[in-house]
């Protein structure tokens, strides 16, 4: 029979969550019971395991199955959050149970499949684990220096790779630009439209004479563009 302790439990459940194991509590309660009891035991309650292991209880609640669906859902969320999805920091930071998951030939069988799946470049994805501050801060001036418009909109068409490290790396574009000594405010404002010349009148004299022979002198408006 197992001994068990405060430590070797909390290791027990971190194994199962990084191999993508069900830890919602009806499950452990028909697969784990001798876990369960333990846990019970030195904590009071699963919850309290869970917590002890380093994992939010109601995440463990809320992704109590992994689906194909709910794996691509998953890689959307992380993506509109600016994670970094590449293998290594999915894996070991961001979400290992959701790597697991994908990983398994029921779902999609490689990481790769599982990002393809969601729509995503996963050339692009490798890329971003390339990019540091510095990198991005060299990117960003060279950039400018060529003249190029720095707004966000533009850079999401022009290098959607840079911007998206960026991000990653800096929380914001704008903050990107500012630690590459750029002011943000002058760039990302659109330049004001240029007014229209307005048409502008000069006048001009002219004389002519009267019907009694004497000359007048006449104002007549020229409008100049």
């Amino acid at each position: 029979m197992r001994k068990w302790s405060q430590e070797s439990i909390g290791l027990e459940i971190r194994s199962m969550f990084e191999g993508g194991g069900n830890l919602c509590y009806s499950h452990i309660a028909k697969e784990q019971v001798a876990l369960l009891r333990a846990a019970t035991r030195y904590f009071g309650s699963w919850r309290a395991a869970i917590e002890f292991a380093g994992l939010d209880y109601d995440d463990i609640r809320r992704y109590k199955s992994w689906s194909r669906d709910r794996i691509v859902e998953r890689i959307h969320e992380l993506h509109e959050k600016g994670e970094d999805l590449s293998w290594r920091h999915v894996s070991t930071q961001v979400d290992p149970q959701l790597a697991a998951a994908a990983t398994k030939h029921k779902h999609f069988g490689s990481w790769r499949s599982a990002v393809t799946a969601a729509g995503l470049d996963y050339g692009l994805i490798r890329r971003y684990r390339d990019w540091d501050e510095d990198t991005i801060k060299s990117r960003v001036m060279e950039l400018h220096e060529q003249g190029i418009d720095l707004n966000a909109k533009n850079m999401e068409e022009y290098d959607i790779t840079l911007i998206t490290a960026a991000r990653r790396r800096f929380d914001s574009w704008d903050k990107a630009l500012t630690a590459s000594g750029l002011d943000y405010k002058k760039i990302v404002l659109r330049m004001p439209f240029k007014r229209r010349h307005k048409s502008v009148t000069a006048p001009t004299r002219s004389t002519r004479r009267t019907a009694d022979g004497t000359k007048r002198d006449e104002t007549k408006q020229m409008t100049a563009v």
